[in-house]
């Protein structure tokens, strides 16, 4: 009889041992450059500050595992090595998750996820999204319609920041997160950045000198070759004024954008008028001390002009400057105060849309 008890005991105890067992969660992986150093698994925040839940550390060959809390809140979450880590999602299904890839990667978001299908999935996006085989188009209606809220969100973040200029795209994903996941620790934060985010923008819209319905003011400057070109030579066309600047890192980057959605819609009515704030303003021409070296740097500051409208294939045939920068007249006369700048005129000559950086192809397709 005390035999069988202590079969029933050693049965239970085994039961119970097993159960808990095959909840344990875990983090596995192999980094190859990461050998013998420490990893840790951080708790993130909205603005990319971290909070260190366990730490672990690879062997001699980069394999490492670590034992997590089997009552981890789903959230957004990094593994860090060394000052490199990679961000990931966890909803709360996950049991072991693998990593697998090259430490240097890291930054590329180039690292095979198992065992994390949200994570596997944001990472996936901002790499397919870098390497351009994503559309802006296609990642505007992940974030707003087909993909996971918490995937969503994590990917406006990154991606967009958290600009006034996006903030509409936050308030999409803060709407879809609180629906499907209302318990989230980090939304009352998500709702206070939304509510900031929102007011700067109304606030920026108000001050703002050109605003969306208005006739577009006219703008006549030269091209590169002398010939005036005149922004209501396009009337009844859609047309895209783009401030910018050989010397504008982000008017530079942004390129490429817009360079796809006018190949994609030129025929059919879409096109780009061009104004360049490069050249010398009166606090530049400050610098030289006679009207020669003045000249001189006019010229080559046109000729770095003319230099990226080639590089940046800028194939368009309105390009546009006076050649005084920030002292432009047409920059003046649209309130533009920084570039990138960019307004949307529709087929009669009014503002559709102020600075359409993000959703540019949606606008165009909605006015054609």
């Amino acid at each position: 009889m005390r035999f069988i008890k202590y079969i029933c005991l050693l049965y239970t105890v085994t039961f119970f041992l097993s159960c808990g067992s095959s909840n344990s969660k875990k983090i596995t992986g192999m980094i190859s450059n990461a050998e013998n150093m420490n990893v840790y698994f951080d708790k993130s925040s909205l603005n990319n500050s971290f909070e260190t839940i366990v730490q672990g550390k690879t062997d001699a060959t980069g394999k490492f595992e670590i034992d997590l809390p089997n009552d981890l809140p789903i959230g957004f979450y990094k593994v860090r090595i060394g000052a490199k880590g990679i961000e990931m999602i966890f909803d709360g299904s996950e049991k072991t998750v693998e990593l697998n890839g090259e430490l240097n990667n890291f930054a590329k978001y180039d690292v095979e996820v198992k065992g994390s299908e949200k994570s596997a999935t944001f990472l996936n996006t901002v790499k397919e999204f870098a390497a351009r085989k994503l559309t802006r188009e296609q990642l505007m209606t992940i974030l707003n319609e087909d993909g996971d809220p918490m995937v969503s969100s994590l990917l406006a973040l990154r991606l967009f920041g958290t600009r006034p200029e996006v903030a509409d795209i936050h308030k999409t994903t803060l709407t879809r997160l609180k629906e499907s996941y209302p318990d989230l620790s980090l939304i009352p934060d998500y709702e206070v950045m939304v509510s900031t985010l929102m007011k700067q923008k109304n606030l920026k819209s108000a001050q703002a000198k050109i605003k969306v319905g208005m006739e577009a003011p006219e703008i006549s400057m030269a091209n590169p070759d002398g010939k005036i070109m005149k922004l209501s030579d396009l009337r009844g066309q859609i047309v895209l004024i783009d401030f910018w600047a050989s010397w504008c890192g982000p008017c530079r980057k942004a390129n490429p954008k817009v360079v796809d959605v006018y190949q994609r819609y030129k025929d059919k009515g879409f096109t780009v008028y061009s104004v360049s704030l490069d050249g010398l303003d009166s606090r530049t021409k400050a610098r030289f001390n006679s009207e020669q070296q003045i000249a001189d740097q006019t010229k080559k500051s046109k000729e770095r002009w003319l230099a990226a409208i080639e590089k940046d294939n800028l194939i368009w045939d309105s390009h546009v400057s006076d050649l005084k920068k920030w002292e432009s007249l047409a920059a003046a006369e649209y309130g533009v105060r920084s570039i990138p700048q960019t307004f949307l005129v529709d087929k009669d000559g009014k503002i559709a849309a102020v600075n359409p950086r993000n959703d540019l192809e949606a606008q165009v397709k909605k006015l054609l």
